[in-house]
């Protein structure tokens, strides 16, 4: 497929790990991200082995006629896949493009009547397709009225997040890891901390581990305060690698993530890639939609289930380990790296050749 491929966006690092694993599968394709970019969209930061970014990512500077420059830097490539507000920009390049949907982007700013939110629309319809990795997406898909819209499940680098045997704990608590931004309003973290207090009442060998990120999170620690043992409580750096992240998935004895869309994200599954129990809110309906099985995550979706389910894994170490184990077969199987990429290379193969959206679709589900 002698095909010159541009992706545009870097959220979570997705971009980078996206074409990284497409170049091995000797596909022409190149990423272009902003320069100095936050951390979370740092490669360096996702591979701490690179020490010079590799020839094929390039950066545009966010300033002068910078819209342009990115526009005219799409035009030198056959096709284009664009995340966020970049299928935006992708629409005046006069090339065939994908966009990739990443979260807010299909949830809220392609519903205002801003101008952004207007061209976003357009953007989306006039896609050759868009891609949403999150089945909650779905739900604005249909609002949205898009008939090019094509799930991938996103693929993501479990090699990195897996169960470390005979790990040492500094203590022998039973300890939650909540690792999720503090963002109330879109992840709900106040319906765990309300049951964490009443876990805490109740069970004090525990340990709440947080991590410093998001804007609500000295709200966070406020309503904690007072209510609950300061050492019940330890929290972590956001800029705290993948490396030792991955170890703090594996002293922990559960995984607690958002509760607010209905299926979970990057957290959920590198949790579930280390062999964690996870709870948050879990639409099962949802997930058949997609998958051939829902995921063993234990669903809540008020304070008093998360509760429920604290109580229940505090008392039953086995049920710990059940869990786990079947978190991480179920992460493995439905979210093969190999598996996601052929999708990938078969979207692009079948646009390059003008194979029309329903028929592309139609073969995806057979695969």
């Amino acid at each position: 497929m002698n095909l010159r491929i541009l992706h545009v966006g870097n959220l979570v690092n997705h971009g980078y790990y996206l074409v990284k694993k497409l170049r091995e599968e000797g596909l022409m394709i190149d990423l272009l991200l902003r320069d100095n970019p936050k951390e979370t969209e740092d490669p360096k930061f996702l591979d701490k082995e690179l020490e010079y970014y590799p020839k094929w990512i390039s950066f545009f500077e966010m300033r002068g006629n910078w819209k342009w420059n990115v526009i005219k830097f799409m035009k030198k490539y056959d096709l284009i896949q664009a995340s966020t507000e970049f299928p935006i920009f992708s629409l005046f390049s006069g090339k065939p493009y994908v966009a990739f949907a990443t979260g807010s982007d299909i949830i809220e700013l392609a519903h205002k009547n801003s101008l952004k939110g207007i061209l976003l629309r357009w953007a989306y319809h006039k896609a050759k397709a868009v891609i949403f990795p999150g089945p909650y997406m779905f739900e604005y898909v249909k609002i949205l009225k898009l008939k090019n819209a094509i799930f991938i499940p996103f693929p993501w680098d479990y090699t990195k997040f897996f169960p470390i045997k005979n790990i040492v704990k500094e203590n022998q608590k039973f300890t939650i890891f909540h690792p999720t931004n503090h963002f109330w309003r879109q992840k709900r973290n106040d319906i765990f901390l309300k049951a964490f207090v009443k876990f805490a009442i109740k069970y004090k060998n525990i340990e709440l581990i947080l991590i410093n990120r998001g804007p609500d999170f000295e709200k966070s620690l406020k309503f904690l305060n007072n209510k609950v043992s300061k050492n019940q409580i330890t929290i972590i750096p956001s800029s705290i690698p993948q490396s030792e992240l991955n170890n703090f998935y594996n002293k922990a004895d559960v995984v607690v993530d958002q509760f607010f869309v209905g299926t979970t994200g990057l957290i959920g599954q590198e949790a579930m890639a280390c062999g964690k129990p996870l709870i948050q809110y879990a639409d099962k309906e949802l997930y058949k939609k997609f998958y051939p099985e829902a995921p063993p995550i234990l669903d809540a979706r008020n304070e008093e289930q998360v509760f429920h389910h604290l109580c229940k894994l505090y008392e039953d170490h086995d049920l710990v380990s059940k869990v786990g184990n079947q978190s991480r077969e179920w992460i493995i199987k439905n979210h093969d790296v190999k598996k996601i990429i052929k999708k990938y290379v078969f979207v692009y193969k079948s646009i390059s050749e003008g194979i029309d959206i329903q028929t592309i679709k139609e073969q995806l589900n057979l695969n």
